[in-house]
């Protein structure tokens, strides 16, 4: 059973929009990346999204450009469809001792941007969820997450990615340096960041660097800081027991937006005292049910204590 915190940062980490899939039955239908415990968030496929530009079954090609040797039984790959393509991948996810050169092709795969992100997206899952993976993989996933002319969900997978490689990486303080790095900003990319360095460090692979909550609390302050990201810290906060920063989760607990309501009262449950209670049962009428269910459930979690 995953404990309360967890859950909350899992959640948190839903709304903040991004998050791999994970162990999930194969599927026709885009969707995110997830991390053990994160949610699922639909990601659509444009209808009219077209096709890599390949040669079609028979055709020649031009003069002087040699012909691409794929693996053993993807010799079709660039025939198909894109969706025939998403699924021949998302097949051999469910594959972790996948052969050397299906292995390659993927890691030459995932910077054509010519496939659907969720094509994409699993041939990331099937590399990194080999029994043995590429101990340098980490580098393919900065590669792509440095480079802003990818897509800005692309991107964010590839954080997500990174902090997955971190349990297997031959220079898991280059990949701890990066999250470091983005966790302070003011964007989505910091809050996805944020979600990963708790991970990490709940499953003791990542110490923050010391002023991590002085950099929380001064992001949290900051209105620069877009509201998925505040989102992230709040359940940082919560799940660090860091309760220092108890007075400005308070201000959040009435603030105008529903989804900072909910997080900071879910905070409170877990960090505040029963002076806090007050000002959690104004969350039990709310006018959103989701800040309701919250006050609920802090309330129950305090008195129990």
């Amino acid at each position: 059973m995953k404990c309360p915190v967890t859950v909350l940062l899992a959640a948190v980490a839903g709304v903040v929009s991004v998050t791999i899939f994970r162990k999930r039955t194969p599927y026709a239908e885009p969707s995110r990346l997830v991390i053990e415990s994160m949610p699922l968030i639909p990601t659509s496929v444009p209808a009219d999204t077209p096709d890599i530009e390949t040669p079609l079954p028979g055709s020649a090609r031009p003069d002087g450009v040699p012909t691409e040797t794929l693996p053993v039984g993807w010799s079709d790959f660039r025939t198909l469809t894109e969706q025939d393509r998403l699924n021949r991948v998302t097949a051999a996810m469910e594959n972790h001792t996948l052969p050397a050169d299906v292995l390659a092709f993927f890691e030459k795969e995932l910077f054509n941007r010519q496939h659907w992100d969720v094509t994409r997206n699993n041939m990331a899952n099937s590399l990194v969820w080999q029994e043995s993976p590429n101990p340098r993989l980490h580098e393919l996933f900065s590669k792509m997450l440095a480079d802003e002319s990818e897509s800005p969900v692309w991107r964010d997978y590839c954080l997500q990615f990174l902090s997955e490689c971190l349990k297997s990486s031959s220079d898991p303080d280059a990949i701890q340096a990066i999250l470091t790095r983005y966790a302070q900003g003011q964007d989505g990319l910091a809050g996805t960041a944020i979600v990963n360095v708790g991970l990490q460090e709940a499953a003791g692979r990542m110490t923050p660097v010391e002023t991590f909550s002085r950099q929380l609390e001064a992001q949290l302050a900051d209105p620069e800081v877009v509201t998925p990201t505040k989102l992230s810290i709040l359940a940082m906060i919560g799940k660090r027991n860091d309760v220092r920063l108890l007075p400005l989760v308070r201000s959040y607990a009435t603030n105008s937006t529903d989804a900072l309501r909910r997080t900071a009262i879910a905070t409170l449950g877990q960090i505040g005292t029963p002076e806090d209670l007050p000002l959690i049962r104004a969350g039990l009428t709310d006018p959103n049910r989701a800040v309701q269910l919250a006050a609920e459930a802090a309330v129950k979690r305090i008195e129990s204590r």
